[in-house]
């Protein structure tokens, strides 16, 4: 998701921020200072010391009291903490357990080499199994490890690890399956074995697998198509594409699509991370490598605000700027046009797209018929802060509001704007996220029989948070790899 969001977000632009040099870098880089000439220290002198010395104090515990967002400088290690294992049914709906409501625990932890300022582990899941991939931190070896564990039982089980080389760029690729291999970057990685390999397209990241073909595009003006022939990676295509630098600007936390790939049978397309002024978005064939593009930038040109942001259906795109919608087919055609109201509703993510028509509906008032509620964030907060969230359920029932200052972490949330909303099937949990510009930030399950919204410090500083199960979500640390559960009631 960008900073340019502008349908049912409404969320503030935050600055890129930059992390701050350690005390021992920062010593390395100013050196020691020439020590000083020794003097008597006067009674006035040492009373002034004293006074800021308890100033610091005092400012020191009152940040104790306020927990500010962890940077990288001071992300904890979680290592010595307890975990109480995973005791769930293994089963994956789209929507979470209504078990969180007793809040949240560490489920199990797997360990992996890694620095502060170094890499931190791709992962992904099928089925049961969780498969990461993360590179060793000690770049000149110019290796990667790949894993593959069964999470179905109360610890991870390693089915096996492998090493392979490093490509000179991976960057934070995705997993794109394909047929028994997982393809992250330009690194093959065989599902059952493990065994890895680089295919020939380094320099560019595959993008997604459609009908036996890989796609892949390098971040620059092209793009390729690949099959693979026995052990021999095949060319069928290339193609040149708008720019990619500036890439796609997205609402990614409005549909939470997990691949570029819309439409079916014949009819699909994969969305290019393109940015270009002289067209809405580009659509390309896998099969063919003939890129579209998606209309026009007419519709929006005689609007006040020409920004375009896009979201992903599963049958198309949608375009909008900050009150009109276009609708585009997954062939590029415009379907439809339509004026709207900004608002600030968010649909919970329960496991499936919306059409273009269904987000259509959705967005000029209508129920999401696709997820379990509709989360509203509203300023009733002091100094006009956000504060309350009214939770508006899809299946007719009432609307219910949340405190987002009602939590156990006791965290300052006068910046709190969702970016992540979910929910039980029966609403009896509503989770919440609200992540700022460094990937960290407030996260809680709230018990909307209480109202109480439940955390843990780990899951606040875990990054690339993903949902296994209905009762089992894995990020990653400075320590590895983490699972959390719902705490045993």
């Amino acid at each position: 998701m960008t900073n340019d969001d502008h349908t049912g977000t409404d969320i503030p632009a935050r600055e890129e921020g930059t992390h701050s040099l350690s005390a021992a870098r920062a010593a390395t880089l100013i050196g020691t200072p020439p020590p000083r000439p020794t003097s008597r220290v006067k009674p006035v002198l040492l009373m002034g010391l004293l006074s800021v010395v308890a100033v610091v104090a005092a400012i020191g515990f009152f940040h104790r009291l306020v927990p500010s967002p962890s940077q990288p400088d001071d992300q904890r290690s979680y290592t010595t903490m307890p975990t109480i294992g995973y005791s769930g049914s293994a089963t994956s709906t789209g929507a979470i357990s209504p078990a969180w409501a007793s809040g949240v625990e560490t489920a199990w932890r797997i360990p992996f080499p890694s620095t502060k300022y170094g890499p931190r582990a791709l992962t992904t899941v099928e089925g049961t199994t969780l498969y990461a991939l993360f590179e060793d931190p000690d770049r000149p070896t110019h290796q990667v490890t790949a894993a593959a564990f069964d999470i179905s039982s109360e610890q991870p089980r390693e089915l096996w690890r492998t090493t392979g080389p490093l490509p000179n760029s991976l960057g934070r690729p995705s997993f794109v399956s394909y047929e028994d291999q997982f393809i992250v970057g330009s690194i093959v990685v065989n599902k059952a074995s493990g065994a890895q390999s680089l295919a020939p397209w380094e320099g560019s990241e595959a993008l997604a697998a459609v009908d036996g073909i890989v796609v892949a595009c390098d971040n620059k003006r092209a793009c390729s198509g690949w099959t693979q022939e026995a052990s021999s990676w095949v060319r069928q295509w290339e193609t040149t594409t708008a720019s990619q630098k500036g890439a796609l600007s997205t609402l990614d936390k409005l549909t939470y699509p997990d691949t570029p790939v819309i439409g079916t049978g014949e009819h699909q397309s994969v969305v290019l991370p393109v940015d270009s002024q002289t067209h809405a978005a580009q659509l390309l064939d896998p099969r063919t490598g003939q890129v579209t593009d998606a209309g026009s930038v007419s519709p929006f040109r005689d609007r006040q605000n020409n920004v375009v942001s896009f979201a992903f259906a599963s049958d198309g795109i949608v375009a909008f700027n900050d009150d009109l919608f276009v609708t585009y087919d997954a062939d590029g055609f415009i379907t439809g046009t339509q004026s709207y109201e900004k608002s600030m509703r968010r649909p919970t993510r329960d496991g499936r797209m919306p059409s273009t028509s269904e987000l259509g509906d959705f967005l000029v008032g209508g129920l999401p018929a696709w997820s379990n509620a509709t989360v509203f964030r509203s300023t009733t907060g002091t100094g006009g802060s956000p504060s309350t969230l009214t939770v508006t359920p899809s299946d007719g029932r009432p609307p219910f509001t949340l405190d987002a200052g009602n939590n156990d972490q006791h965290y300052d949330v006068s910046t709190f704007w969702p970016s992540e909303v979910r929910a039980s099937a029966d609403t009896s949990v509503v989770y919440v996220e609200s992540v700022d510009h460094a990937n960290k930030g407030n996260r809680f399950f709230f018990d909307t029989a209480s109202g109480l919204g439940h955390g843990s410090e780990e899951r606040r500083d875990a990054e690339d948070l993903s949902w296994v199960f209905d009762d089992l979500a894995i990020g990653v640390t400075i320590d590895g790899i983490v699972a959390f559960t719902p705490k045993a009631s």
